[in-house]
């Protein structure tokens, strides 16, 4: 892929995991329980305000790192899409939906591109192909 482009990825994937990253923190900061009763309102089950904090938290700093980039893009492709079928339903693009398609689009593209410029995962598959060349 051009470098340009694998650049561009890497502002993207770090922009996106710091995101999360934030979003995940703030439901366990003073405590989940805010979100547990905030899902509940809106018909979803508590334990999964847990697993949504988890996924971000941990998923938005693997994403800063370069590590599991796809998979953690599809799991916040799983959470935005869940965000905006249940909390946002029905809200206008332009009073608070924007930013959920633009993460939705963001870990679309990262899930179907990676992001390999300085990330964790791009070092180790690096290595293993120099493994793989020498023993050839």
């Amino acid at each position: 892929m051009n470098r340009s482009v694998e650049i561009g990825l890497f502002f993207s994937r770090i922009m996106i995991g710091l995101i999360f990253v934030l979003h995940g923190w703030s439901k366990f900061e003073g405590g989940i329980s805010g979100t547990v009763g905030f899902f509940e309102s809106i018909g979803i089950p508590g334990f999964l305000a847990s697993v949504v904090a988890i996924i971000e938290l941990v998923g938005g700093a693997a994403m800063i790192l370069g590590l599991g980039t796809r998979v953690f893009a599809a799991l916040f492709i799983v959470v935005m899409g869940g965000v905006l079928l249940t909390a946002k339903v029905g809200q206008p693009f332009l009073s608070g939906t924007e930013l959920d398609y633009l993460l939705l689009a963001g870990s679309l593209t990262l899930l179907f591109t990676g992001s390999r410029f300085l990330a964790v995962d791009h070092f180790f598959s690096r290595q293993g192909n120099a493994r793989q060349n020498v023993s050839a």
